[in-house]
């Protein structure tokens, strides 16, 4: 993933972080309600489910899973990875469990363009929605209008490695599941940052480590989160929240380090960014979540 670096250069603080680092742990406060009456649930993940780590034999279109199986509490819902051999990149399969009924009805969500390239894991929460939400329209059909709908997602990491350090990020994909007088559909409503981190070789030189004070790397991190806000009438608020920071404290990504000339113990120093650690509300508009006001643009600490 990462080429070598020479022996001027010392193992970043945070490039194993970076090239190895797992799915944000990015969710909403579990059993959490809002006024309308939509709930999350946190999923949890089925002893004795975790596939193999790789595809194996068969069929090379058979369907295989390649994440655990993780369910709600009632077991109403139940969501994992499966991929083939012939198609690997994941798609979400959506399990509904209704009662009476001997065998769940699947869904199946998949996930197309080069954006979507990455290590797939499945968000591990699921939002209940109220009662005739989550629908463009109510079903006529009273048992359709009766079923549950649900937001339901998957992050996606991607990765790269470059001479003397890496990066990495996290997307989280929110996808509705949603019942019609035909069915369930699903509808994308949300594709937002959710982890980056970054480190750049800074020393080229026994001098450029010596005026840097031995730290050679620069580095970048960003992580966020999500909340339900309890106000909401209609679809659920969201609430992101953003954290950005860069080691030493004056780095961009945007210029040459080496530039600023020797370094001060006082750049020695994880510096919090302003313009990307920040709180928006997110609200459904059209069939989407919109930010409001918009988000800023954070690939100094996103970009690969």
């Amino acid at each position: 993933m990462t080429d070598a670096s020479t022996h001027l250069l010392p193992a970043p603080r945070a490039l194993c972080a970076a090239l190895l680092l797992a799915v944000p742990w990015v969710g909403l406060a579990a059993d959490a309600r809002d006024a309308a009456g939509n709930r999350l649930e946190a999923l949890i993940e089925q002893p004795g489910t975790a596939p193999p780590p790789t595809l194996e034999g068969g069929d090379p279109d058979m369907a295989q899973a390649v994440s655990p199986l993780f369910c709600t509490g009632d077991r109403a819902w139940c969501l994992r990875l499966i991929a083939s051999r012939n198609n690997p990149r994941p798609s979400l399969q959506v399990r509904e469990f209704v009662p009476g009924e001997a065998e769940p009805r699947d869904r199946h969500v998949g996930y197309t363009g080069p954006e979507r390239d990455g290590q797939f894991q499945v968000w591990p929460y699921l939002l209940r929605l109220a009662p005739g939400l989550g629908a463009p329209r109510v079903p006529t059909d009273p048992v359709q209008a009766a079923f549950e709908n649900v937001v339901v997602g998957v992050t996606v990491e991607q990765t790269a490695g470059y001479s003397g350090g890496g990066a990495s990020n996290s997307t989280l994909l929110l996808e509705t599941i949603y019942h019609t007088d035909e069915g369930a559909e699903s509808s994308s409503v949300l594709s937002l940052p959710v982890a980056g981190q970054a480190s750049i070789r800074a020393c080229f030189s026994e001098q450029d480590a010596t005026r840097r004070k031995g730290a050679c790397h620069d580095e970048y991190t960003f992580s966020a989160a999500l909340s339900l806000l309890p106000q909401g009438q209609d679809m659920p608020l969201l609430r992101y929240v953003s954290t950005a920071t860069r080691f030493p404290a004056f780095v961009s990504r945007n210029r040459d380090s080496l530039a600023k000339g020797a370094l001060s113990d006082r750049d020695l120093r994880t510096a919090r960014d302003p313009a990307c650690s920040v709180e928006r509300t997110l609200r459904f508009v059209s069939g989407r979540y919109v930010a409001e006001p918009a988000l800023p643009d954070c690939s100094e600490f996103t970009g690969l």
